[in-house]
Order: structure tokens, then C-alpha cells, then sequence
């Protein structure tokens, strides 16, 4: 014992502090053997130099909107003659394989007008489709 006195009615006033340091001392044990591991999380492999344009990126996107009023914009720049879409959209297949179109379209476009550029996009060949919209908060009463 840390306090050992003579007579054994006095009360042991001193704390033991030895089973204290003990723990610490193996935690810091444990903190110093699992940083080691976490500093190499894999084994140590000399991979192989590739060519860095035969990775894989992402796919290239076009912006179709699609307003009201029926008019249709590629990018930022409105398509006069909607009979030139479907080959505008095949020579961009045809360039870029991986080509992706988001569809922009107002809340109050005609749903007709939506699947016309719809079946446009999907007879061009293009598989990769998505729908942009606005996130919004539900009002609650």
C-alpha cells in the first residue's frame, strides 16, 4: 500500500496512482502502434505509369432548355431550325461517345414539347439523361 501506518485505526489519506500510470502507458502504447499502421494503408506496391488521356473522365454535358413558349436552347444559344437538333445531337454523339444531356425545362412547358426532345435525344443515341430542377422548402401551414 502507498500509506501504510503504524497503528491500523488512522484513515489512508493518499491516493495510489501506480494502477493510473499503468493505463496511460498502454494507451500510449496503443496510440503509438496504430498510428504506425494508419501511416501505410496499403502495402507498398510500384504501380505502373499509364497515359493520363486514356483515363477515365467525366462524360461531356449539353444543356437543352426548353422554354414555354416552345423555343429550345443549346447551351446559352437558341436553336432557330429545330429540324437541325437531331444532327447537331449525333455529331456530338459521334465526337464524344460518353456525351450526357441535362434537360432544362420552365415549370409550364407543354409535357408534349418535353418528350419530342426526349425522343430527339434517345434517337441520336444518347443514353445519359438527366433533369435539372430547383430545389425548393415545403411550406407548412
Amino acid at each position: 500500500m502507498a500509506a501504510n501506518t503504524a497503528s491500523g485505526d488512522e484513515e489512508i489519506s493518499g491516493i495510489n496512482v501506480t494502477p493510473l500510470v499503468d493505463i496511460m502507458l498502454v494507451l500510449v502504447i496503443i496510440l503509438m502502434v496504430t498510428a504506425e499502421f494508419t501511416r501505410y494503408r496499403t502495402v507498398p506496391v510500384a504501380l505502373p505509369k499509364v497515359n493520363a488521356s486514356a483515363m477515365r473522365r467525366e462524360p461531356q454535358k449539353i444543356s437543352l432548355t426548353i422554354k414555354p413558349d416552345g423555343s429550345v436552347f443549346w447551351e446559352d444559344k437558341r436553336i432557330e431550325d429545330m429540324r437541325t437538333l437531331p444532327a447537331r445531337l449525333r455529331g456530338a454523339k459521334r465526337t464524344k461517345p460518353d456525351i450526357a444531356v441535362i434537360l432544362r425545362a420552365e415549370g409550364k412547358t407543354d409535357y408534349d414539347h418535353v418528350l419530342m426532345i426526349l425522343d430527339q435525344v434517345k434517337d441520336a443515341g444518347i443514353s445519359k439523361v438527366g433533369l435539372a430542377v430547383d430545389s425548393i422548402r415545403l411550406r407548412r401551414p
